[in-house]
Order: structure tokens, then C-alpha cells, then sequence
């Protein structure tokens, strides 16, 4: 019998036939024409067997799906609530339009707007009301209201639409400790000068940029490294495709670099290891992999899966072999996304700009973003008028893994909210009518007659920032100062510029007005003068922290006055208890006097203070050393200083 009129009784084509015909025990070769009679009717009869048995488990399948369907619906009318709730997320949760949630409201008397929120009692009877069972939620189990209905299609789009999926560029986070090189690294790669434009050459907020690499683009998110930062380099992982993560060869694994790593094996990141500064005298490239095995991540050449790239950012040495590897990862995780559908992406920044109003930047994660397009951003709804790339320059539309800077939305958005685009004409026009009764509310103000009390042991300050990235990361920072006795108070945070109405809100409360980054206008600043309001504007987040926390201290020791007396080089760490350290070091400026106190800088950061509890000269206990002189110090209190920083040293005076 012929190959072919066999492959049309079984319904298929010959080359389907030739490849499916070994599986089935039947050897008649790959290029097989024609067949025994007797072995085709066995071939005949072992199709149909197969196809009677396929279409059993067939029917088993759609009696099991039709099981799951029943126990999905009975499962649909159980519901899980939180302690509390916005109406309108009720509404969302149980799937049940806003205005009947709003209807067994007022039948119950409770009388509330749709952006209010109820307690678990009134939101359980209502959902009883409606048919559901209901269960208080745990937890684990609570999903931030912020979420809304972007997070959700973000996530569920990376499942669907496969026909029409593309390769899309990588998005790569830089993550690594403070001053190990990540900055300078991108300066390296895209060959502008970042890091120069940045205050005391720290990453002060998110940056993302794009290269070209050999025909293919490549996608930087940069984070900073400063430890106040730590939520901004979680969100830049969670937005990430995979991580570089930069170790300095002279310094090695440092506090920041642990938690990176504990991050992106959190977050399941593709990561590769640059071990930077090579050059660098005291570089040890193999105690940096030593200290890496340590933690259980094992370089490549030493038998593990880990990729490690000996690098010199300021060299321009090992640069193409990491991006090399950057591509082979990317590659090997076989990223793709759907540029023919409408946008969906995750806000990295927000500013408002003095002459262009609400900014924002979004990386793109699926979809193609365009000019005209109307979008979703939390709870906000805008039409997008302009668009510009990382250098400035105008664009029409932003393509998977592209960051782009929108215009023309009416408020700041929140770093972290989803970018989805409303394609859906009715759809639009019910959030545009449910956005009309948003209304932002200012942040609550001290009364006046509140602050006489609350400065006793409150410092409160009215805070100013460029963006909102910084500003979280500065009030979560401000909140962790450890001084007991008092605290910050922050009756008013904004962005953008520091304006009259600040001025006139300060004095009222008694407050300082903080600035990050931001300008005063001389008509400001000489109200803020007549008014004896205080302004203090920081370009360096450690400053900030560190006049914070002199000024909460001040408030307890209203009289204590510091002494500054000398500053000492640590040169070598001869012991590290829980208690204390015992240290060796030089004598740079000033002299070192016995039982004072040690502030302890590293690369012009604050680490924190410790006291100076014993001194010695030539192995001789003495009570003071003079400038040029070796010295050794016995500290009380937590073991934080590390070979090469610097020790001021400074007694408090009533």
C-alpha cells in the first residue's frame, strides 16, 4: 500500500504519518513509499485504538470540567474581607456594580461615599445580603487596595496572547552597595556622564535608560545604593528582567550587597555578579567569590551556576564581556511581550515640573504606548499628550521594556501603580465619571495650639521633595532615627517647589521646612526671613539624616554642646566583640582625648557613634595623642567601624 493513500484514510498528512509511526512501535523508515498490506491494516487498527481511547479521556476531562465549573461558582459566592475597606473596593471584590453595594447601604443606615471606608461588621452584612459567604481575611491574604484593576490585567497578560508574543530588550536592574561602581558602570556603558550630575556622586532616585549592544537594545534601571533606599531598589527588581548586581574587588560583600542578593533570590532574578574596580589596589577577586560561596551562591568556575565578570567601570575593562552575558541570560530566560496590544506597564517615577505639571515615568511591559492613548494609573485616569525617551526626545510610541516620560495627567501619580491603557469606550467614560468624586486630601496639619506641646519632644518639619521615590525613602528613613526620646513629625510632605503657602504653614506650626532637591524663590525665601521660618535644603540624603538626628538629640539635651577635637584614619581592626572593638589607627588632624566619643564616617557617610572607652600610644595607656601619632582605641558599643574609615572625635559639654 502506498504511504500517501494511507496518511488520507488516516485522515493526516505523510510527513505526520512517518514521524508519528515509530512512536507506535512501527520501523518502515523515514522515507519509506509503500508498505505491506498486512502491516497497513495493523497500522489502521492501532490508530483507531488510540483515537477510541483519546476520545475517553476526552469525555472523562469535560465531566471533570464541568465538576470544576459547578465547584467554581459555589467557590465564587465565598468571599474573604479585611478589618476594613473602601465601598468601591467592596464592589470590585464581590463582583456586584457600585450603586446596588451603595443601595443595601442606605437600607442598613450607613450613609458613606464610595472612596470611604467600612468596617469588617457593616461590609460582612452587606455581602450577605448579596448572596455571599463571608470569611475575615488573615494577612497573608490582604491585597493592597492599591493594586486596582492595572496590577491585576498586568499580571494576567503575560499568560495570554502567545500567537503574537516578540522577543522584547531585557530589563536590567544595577543593584549593589553604596560607592562599589554601579553608577559609574552605566556612565561606561553609555558613555555619558550620569554620575557627575548626581550629588556627592550617590544615585539620589530612579534612572532608566537604554544602550544598543550589537544590534539588540538593552534596558538599565539604576537604583541607588544608600541603605535609606532599600524600597527603591525592591521596586526596581520587581520591574526588572534580570540583575547585575556590583561588588567592589578591594571591599567585597557589604551589608547592602547581602540584602540585593536576598532580594533578587526573593524575587526569583536571573542575576549575574560584576566584580568591579579590578584595578584597584587590595582588589581580590577571589576572596569576593570566596565570600559569594559563602551564601551559597557558587561561581561558575568554581563548579556553580553563578556568572561572575571581572570588571574596571572606570577602565572601560571586562564592559563588552558583561554585556556579552547580559544577552546570554536574557536569551536563555527567552523574555518576549506583545508589542500589536494596548499598553500595559509600572510607573518607576513621578515629579511634578514646574512648567510641565505631573510627570511620570513608566517602563512598558507589554503592548505599544502611544500619543492619544487614555490610561488607568491607580485611580487615575489621563490621555497622554507627549511622550519623551530617556534623553529627551519626543516620541509618537514607547514599545515593550522602554522607558518613557508621559505628560498630561492631572496628578502626581504613586511610584509603583500599573500603566494600563482604556480601550474600552464605556468603560472610559464610567471611570472618568467615578474619578470626578476622588478628591485628593492634603496631608493632616498640626493645629496650632498643638505645637507649643509637641515640641518638647516632636520635631516637626514640613517636607520637600523633587520626586516621589525620594520622599518615601527619606520619610521611611526619618522614622528610623535611633533616638528614643523624641521624633520627626512630618505635618506636610509635597513635591516640587517650596512655596509661600509652606512658608505660611511652617510658621503655624512651628516647623522646619525641608528640601530635597528642590529650589526657593527669593520672594520665598525673604517671607520665610520676616517670618523666622527655617529652610534647610539637602542634596545628599546622609546630610539630611545626619542634622536630623543632631536636632532630635538636641531636644533632649537642649544644652549639650559638641566639641570637636581631632579625627583618626582606621588602619586595622585587631578585635570585634558584640560589645565593642578594639582598633588601630593614625592621628590626622587635632589630638585624641580619653573617654570622649567617636563618630564614625565612612566615604563621607554617617555609620553611626560609639564610644571611646580606652587609649594607648607605644602600647602605654595614655590620655591623649597628638596629630601624626599611631594610636589604639577600645570602643564601647556596636562593632561598625571597618578598616579606612574616619573617626571624629568629639566631647559633650553642658
Amino acid at each position: 500500500m502506498n504511504v500517501t493513500a494511507l496518511a488520507r484514510t488516516l485522515k493526516m498528512t505523510t510527513a505526520e504519518l512517518l514521524k508519528k509511526l515509530p512512536q507506535l512501535g512501527f520501523d518502515i523508515g523515514s522515507r519509506a513509499i509503500k508498505i505491506d498490506e498486512r502491516v497497513a491494516e495493523k497500522i489502521i487498527k492501532t490508530f483507531e485504538e488510540l483515537r477510541k481511547k483519546e476520545q475517553a479521556l476526552a469525555s472523562q476531562r469535560n465531566v471533570k470540567e464541568i465538576k470544576l465549573d459547578k465547584e467554581k461558582v459555589i467557590a465564587e459566592k465565598k468571599v474573604k474581607l479585611p478589618e476594613t475597606i473602601i465601598v468601591r473596593e467592596l464592589s470590585e471584590k464581590l463582583n456586584v456594580p457600585l450603586v446596588k453595594v451603595m443601595a443595601h447601604l442606605m437600607k442598613n443606615g450607613v450613609i458613606v461615599s464610595l472612596n470611604e471606608k467600612i468596617d469588617y461588621e457593616t461590609a460582612a452584612i452587606i455581602s450577605e445580603d448579596l448572596g455571599y459567604q463571608v470569611e475575615k481575611a488573615s494577612p497573608d491574604e490582604l491585597i493592597s487596595p492599591d493594586e486596582g484593576e492595572g496590577k491585576k490585567r498586568l499580571k494576567e497578560s503575560l499568560i495570554q496572547e502567545k500567537a503574537d508574543l516578540q522577543v522584547k530588550p531585557p530589563v536590567v536592574v544595577m543593584m549593589g552597595h553604596v560607592d562599589h561602581g554601579k553608577t559609574k558602570l552605566l556612565d561606561a556603558i553609555r558613555k555619558t556622564n550620569v554620575m557627575g550630575q548626581e550629588s556627592g556622586g550617590i544615585t539620589q532616585h530612579i534612572g532608566a535608560y537604554q544602550v544598543m549592544v550589537k544590534d539588540r537594545l538593552i534596558t538599565f534601571l539604576d537604583t541607588p545604593g544608600h541603605e535609606a533606599f532599600k524600597n527603591m531598589r525592591s521596586r526596581g527588581s520587581k520591574i526588572a528582567d534580570l540583575a547585575i548586581v556590583v561588588v567592589a574587588a578591594d571591599e567585597g560583600l557589604k551589608p547592602q550587597t547581602i540584602e540585593v542578593l536576598e532580594l533578587v533570590q526573593k524575587e526569583k532574578l536571573p542575576f549575574i555578579i560584576a566584580i568591579n574596580k579590578i584595578d584597584k589596589e587590595g582588589a581580590d577577586i577571589e576572596r569576593v567569590k570566596k565570600e559569594l560561596s559563602e551564601l551559597n551562591i557558587v561561581p561558575e568556575d568554581w563548579g556553580g551556576k553563578t556568572i561572575c565578570v571581572p570588571i574596571s567601570a572606570k577602565a572601560g575593562q571586562g564592559i563588552k564581556e558583561l554585556l556579552e552575558m547580559v544577552n546570554l541570560v536574557a536569551d536563555m530566560t527567552e523574555l518576549k511581550a506583545n508589542p500589536k496590544r494596548s499598553a500595559l506597564g509600572t510607573i518607576i517615577e513621578s515629579h511634578i515640573d514646574k512648567g510641565e505639571g505631573p510627570v511620570a515615568t513608566v517602563i512598558i511591559s507589554t503592548g505599544t504606548l502611544k500619543i492619544g492613548d487614555y490610561v488607568e494609573i491607580g485611580r487615575i485616569i489621563g490621555k497622554i499628550r507627549t511622550m519623551r525617551d530617556w534623553q529627551g526626545k519626543v516620541i509618537s510610541q514607547a514599545t515593550p521594556s522602554m522607558p518613557a516620560k508621559i505628560l498630561g495627567l492631572k496628578c502626581a501619580t504613586t511610584v509603583g501603580d500599573a500603566l494600563a491603557v482604556i480601550t474600552d469606550k464605556k468603560m472610559l467614560k464610567q471611570k472618568i465619571k467615578e474619578c470626578r468624586f476622588i478628591k485628593v486630601k492634603p496631608l493632616i496639619k498640626i493645629k496650632k495650639e498643638e505645637a507649643d506641646e509637641q515640641q518638647k519632644n516632636f520635631y516637626p518639619i514640613i517636607l520637600k521633595t523633587d520626586v516621589l521615590g525620594s520622599q518615601e525613602a527619606i520619610m521611611e528613613a526619618l522614622d528610623k532615627i535611633p533616638v528614643n526620646e523624641a521624633r520627626i513629625k512630618i505635618i506636610k510632605k509635597g513635591l516640587g517647589t517650596i512655596t509661600e503657602i509652606d512658608i505660611l504653614d511652617a510658621l503655624s506650626a512651628k516647623a522646619t521646612i525641608v528640601g530635597f532637591h528642590v529650589k526657593v524663590t527669593p520672594s520665598v525665601e525673604k517671607l520665610a526671613k520676616e517670618k523666622n521660618v527655617e529652610i534647610k535644603l539637602y542634596d545628599v540624603i546622609y546630610k539630611l539624616l545626619e542634622e536630623s538626628e543632631d536636632k532630635l538629640k538636641e531636644l533632649i539635651k537642649p544644652d549639650l554642646v559638641r566639641v570637636e577635637l581631632g579625627r583618626v584614619k582606621a588602619l586595622k581592626i585587631f578585635r570585634s566583640t558584640k560589645d565593642g572593638q578594639i582598633v588601630g589607627g593614625k592621628v590626622e588632624a587635632g589630638k585624641i582625648i580619653n573617654q570622649t566619643k567617636i563618630k564614625v564616617l565612612r566615604n563621607d557617610q554617617l555609620i553611626g557613634f560609639v564610644d571611646l572607652v580606652q587609649l594607648q600610644s607605644g602600647r602605654q595607656d595614655t590620655s591623649e595623642v597628638i596629630i601624626g601619632q599611631e594610636c589604639g582605641l577600645k570602643t564601647s558599643g556596636k562593632p561598625i567601624i571597618q578598616t579606612g574609615d574616619v573617626l571624629e572625635i568629639y566631647q559633650e559639654q553642658i
